[in-house]
């Protein structure tokens, strides 16, 4: 720990409020470094010098070149001396609180020193968290080592969790929570697939015009984090009136316009509604939805069942895909799975 001008100054400053005394800060080598007489500072003082050769408070009776009558006594930290403190004045009235002084020097100095070491692990911590965002190598020891020496435990599902706003706000994290500056308009949220993040992102009335991108829930972080954003830019670009867009709610869009999609996971949908108890029937009720537009009384007239009966299937179809034929592209998605299901199936490379 060395002290600099900026600290030193504060100290004097600061001394100088409670005494009605000059006050000046010696660095190791004698030199003044901040004082109540401004036009003193970088000059040597030999005072301080001979208390840093001796390690003992020196008295100084008389006025030299450098020096006027006070006190000066070592400054310590961790048991070596860091530099000195000098009180100016009568020695007999500022001797009598000069250990005061000295021990408020090195509780401030303590403080500093713990905002600095405060400040550096911080740094290292957003450091690691870049690094960690970034990563796509497998997690291997070293970096789950350095990982625990934050407190981040990495074998847990987390997703990616992005706000877009013009001012970007900090939220308040909680355990295994953290965040990152994406870029000037987006902040990076990384939390437990456990989380109640998103509810208390809610319960924040985030202002008109915020987007917010949700990635999947994995215990490598990198492709939640590339869904997230993935997420924002199709809700972007589509002009969704949504406000939370997750990436399983647009991933059929990302595969429609990604040329290296993989549409293998809409197939395999379809597959497992066609295999299931119902599936032919089931099969049947998508198509005609789409064949008469939704339209409940043609769709039921159609396959000559009740519309309660209607609903029922409906229902059923969202349960085993997870996707809703009332909504536009959920049906889009169904219907386009089906058509890939049926020409993979027609060439024999389905699973069934």
């Amino acid at each position: 720990m060395r002290i600099d001008n900026v600290l030193a100054q504060k100290i004097s400053d600061k001394v100088m409020t409670v005494i009605p005394y000059n006050v000046n800060i010696m660095n190791e080598e004698g030199l003044i470094i901040g004082s109540g007489e401004k036009e003193r500072i970088n000059t040597y003082h030999e005072g301080a010098i001979n208390s840093i050769e001796q390690s003992r408070m020196i008295t100084i009776y008389k006025t030299d070149h450098s020096s006027k009558p006070g006190v000066n006594i070592p400054i310590y930290f961790r048991n070596r001396i860091i530099g000195v403190i000098g009180i100016s004045g009568d020695p007999k009235i500022v001797g009598s609180f000069a250990e005061l002084v000295r021990v408020t020097a090195e509780l401030l100095i303590n403080q500093e020193f713990l905002f600095y070491e405060r400040r550096i692990k911080e740094q290292m911590k957003e450091e690691f968290l870049y690094q960690w965002v970034f990563r796509q190598d497998d997690y291997d020891e070293s970096f789950t080592s350095n990982a625990e020496t934050f407190g981040i435990v990495l074998n847990i599902p987390r997703m990616a969790i992005i706000v877009k706003r013009k001012q970007v706000r900090e939220m308040t994290l909680t355990d295994q929570e953290y965040s990152l500056r994406y870029n000037q308009h987006m902040v990076l949220y990384i939390v437990p697939e456990n989380s109640d993040f998103i509810r208390r992102l809610e319960a924040s009335n985030l202002a008109k015009g915020t987007l917010v991108g949700i990635g999947g829930s994995y215990t490598h972080l990198a492709k939640s984090i590339q869904e997230a954003q993935r997420a924002i830019e199709i809700a972007d670009k589509m002009g969704l009136s949504i406000i939370y867009c997750y990436y399983n709610e647009v991933q059929f869009i990302d595969y429609l316009t990604n040329r290296d999609g993989d549409l293998h996971h809409i197939v395999t949908i379809i597959e497992k509604m066609n295999n299931s108890t119902k599936g032919k029937e089931l099969i049947e009720t998508l198509l005609s939805y789409v064949k008469h537009n939704g339209d409940m009384n043609e769709i039921a007239a159609d396959l000559h069942i009740h519309r309660n009966s209607l609903s029922y299937r409906l229902q059923k179809i969202e349960t085993l895909t997870e996707k809703n034929p009332k909504h536009f592209i959920e049906l889009f998605e169904l219907f386009t799975g089906y058509i890939l299901y049926k020409f993979l199936s027609d060439s024999g490379n389905t699973s069934d």
